[in-house]
């Protein structure tokens, strides 16, 4: 299950690249159809009329980095959460987290004046792969891996700072991505 997800996502990733790709080279200068699509909308209207991006838009990534660490974090977590867990577990927790998160985008967005959830959409993984992390760190707290630079390091550390770490950055250029991420730990 954990090869099928990283499949989707970059299969996923790959179509965006290639439509990308065909209208930069036809000179269209419009937003992909593919994202649009896809992703997960914060306005009620869009949302209602794209439902189906609350699941869809976590396995949609434009950016290379953004694709990158998001399969690395799934990859190392899921593996651990593997080690306890079947690969159903994994898929629910992986859906349910993603749900999760752009549940709370949305309902950010619509609530807090700061935001304006007119076009604003959601794209990645990164909620529904915060949920494996925190899942796997909540069961196993005291799993210890090796980080370059720091030596050995506890999960529970790893999730503490990701979680404290998204918590201060809302107030930055990707709030609505930092909201989506505690929605989806």
């Amino acid at each position: 299950m954990l090869n099928r997800l990283i499949y989707i996502n970059l299969a996923v990733f790959v179509v965006v690249k290639l439509v990308d790709i065909v209208m930069m080279l036809s000179g269209v200068q419009a937003a992909n159809p593919v994202v649009e699509f896809l992703g997960a909308y914060a306005g009620w209207e869009n949302l209602i009329r794209h439902p189906w991006g609350v699941v869809t838009y976590m396995f949609l990534h434009q950016g290379f980095l953004h694709i990158l660490f998001n399969l690395l974090w799934l990859f190392w977590f899921g593996r651990i959460f593997l080690e306890y867990f079947t690969g159903r577990q994994l898929l629910n927790v992986y859906i349910c987290g993603g749900i999760a998160g752009a549940l709370l985008y949305t309902l950010a967005f619509n609530i807090f004046p700061a935001f304006d959830a007119t076009y604003a959409m959601a794209i990645g993984a990164s909620a529904a792969v915060y949920a494996i992390v925190l899942a796997t760190a909540v069961y196993v707290p005291n799993y210890t891996v090796y980080l370059l630079f720091l030596g050995q390091v506890k999960i529970k550390w790893i999730a503490v700072f990701s979680l404290i770490s998204d918590l201060a950055m809302l107030d930055g250029a990707n709030a609505g991505g930092h909201i989506a991420h505690i929605g989806g730990a």
